[in-house]
């Protein structure tokens, strides 16, 4: 989606959740990593400016899905000066070291279920074979 038009939808969402007395987050994401936006060395510099915009027309935290490399998750943390949600993943940092960097949330998506999917049909197969629950 265009920014603006997502600046647009966000400042809209929180108008009617005030406007409703209802408290929500609003956590944005930034999909320039995770769609390929543009070439590779200004993609850090767009997130940064979709973030604040996100920022100034609502959003409660930043979301720059797929952003993993820590240097540039420190960059990104310190220049939207506001709460950087990151998604885990293995090429991602730890959960301690992304919180040394300044992120304020982590999300898992689908990764807690896929590893509980993936130990649960080991097992399953362990015990097809006669084994047991090793």
């Amino acid at each position: 989606m265009d920014p603006q038009e997502q600046a647009e939808l966000l400042a809209g969402v929180r108008a009617a959740a005030d406007a409703a007395g209802v408290p929500i987050v609003i956590n944005a994401r930034t999909d320039v990593f995770l769609r390929q936006h543009g070439e590779p060395a200004g993609r850090l510099d767009e997130a940064i400016s979709r973030a604040r915009r996100y920022l100034a027309a609502g959003a409660d935290c930043v979301y720059p899905i797929m952003l993993a490399d820590p240097t540039e998750l420190r960059t990104f943390v310190e220049a939207v000066a506001a709460p950087v949600n990151v998604l885990a993943r293995p090429a991602a940092p730890a959960p301690a070291e992304l919180a040394a960097l300044g992120v304020a949330r982590i999300s898992y998506g689908p990764g807690l279920y896929a590893a509980t999917h993936a130990h649960t049909a080991r097992l399953l197969a362990s015990i097809a074979a006669g084994g047991g629950l090793a």
